[in-house]
């Protein structure tokens, strides 16, 4: 069964950043290393009867580091689309190679990157992260997370501590390091279901709740990401962030 996609991509500088180190892999296009992000957001639509990836990238490391591991990324997503067909219509397959393949390039540079994705191919919906960068699935008026965070999040609550949590998992860790292992989950799409996929600069600004009545009250998708993104920037925040929000009829 195929559905239709609507689906829109916001990227926004931050007002404590010089750089944009996000980036994100959408409608088959990235940014370019060196960026500021987008004035306006994008959209597309298209139908489930083709694989569809969506993907964002918030890259770390400083000056042009973090660039540059979040747009390697973003190339090694687009090559795995072009070079594998056989391996494209396997969703789950495609985003473990995409992803350990990212990770060997991107270990080359001085920089990392998280990775947060969905393969969305005919009624199945695959969604793969590594790092903190989120997704979401909004149905029956609920929003449920469906990636996983790779922080220690948990240690540092048990313990009492109260900090940003640091990331365990990323794209860039040298094999000699550790072996990454990106949280796949797989689910059958219903009508009118809604993915949202956000780098930390969103929800670090907009709590999940707030997130969540955003986009609900917004008439389209490109009118969501608008608006999150402005609250976003009027709470003052600081980090890049992007967001990409999906709907499927």
């Amino acid at each position: 069964m195929a559905f239709t996609v609507k689906t829109a991509c916001g990227c926004f500088i931050g007002n404590g950043r010089e750089h944009n180190e996000d980036n994100f892999y959408f409608n088959k296009k990235h940014l370019p290393k060196i960026n500021k992000g987008l004035k306006t957001p994008i959209y597309f639509e298209t139908t489930t009867q083709e694989p569809e990836v969506l993907a964002i990238f918030d890259g770390m490391g400083g000056e042009a580091h973090g660039e540059e591991a979040a747009c390697k990324a973003c190339e090694v997503f687009a090559e795995e689309v072009k070079r594998d067909a056989e391996l494209v219509v396997q969703g789950k397959e495609y985003l473990y190679t995409t992803c350990h393949r990212a990770n060997k390039v991107v270990a080359d540079t001085t920089g990392g990157t998280t990775v947060a994705a969905i393969y969305i191919w005919q009624d199945e919906v695959y969604a793969c992260n590594v790092g903190d960068s989120r997704i979401f699935r909004i149905r029956d008026n609920q929003m449920l997370q469906i990636s996983q965070d790779h922080t220690d999040e948990k240690i540092l609550t048990a313990m009492g501590i109260q900090k940003k949590p640091v990331l365990l998992q990323y794209l860039g860790v040298p094999d000699t390091e550790m072996v990454i292992e990106p949280f796949i989950s797989k689910g059958e799409i219903q009508t009118g279901d809604i993915y949202v996929i956000c780098s930390d600069g969103v929800t670090d600004y907009l709590a999940v709740h707030e997130l969540y009545e955003v986009i609900k009250k917004a008439d389209d998708v490109k009118r969501a990401v608008e608006t999150v993104l402005r609250r976003v920037d009027e709470n003052n925040g600081l980090d890049n962030a992007t967001i990409i929000i999906a709907k499927l009829m």
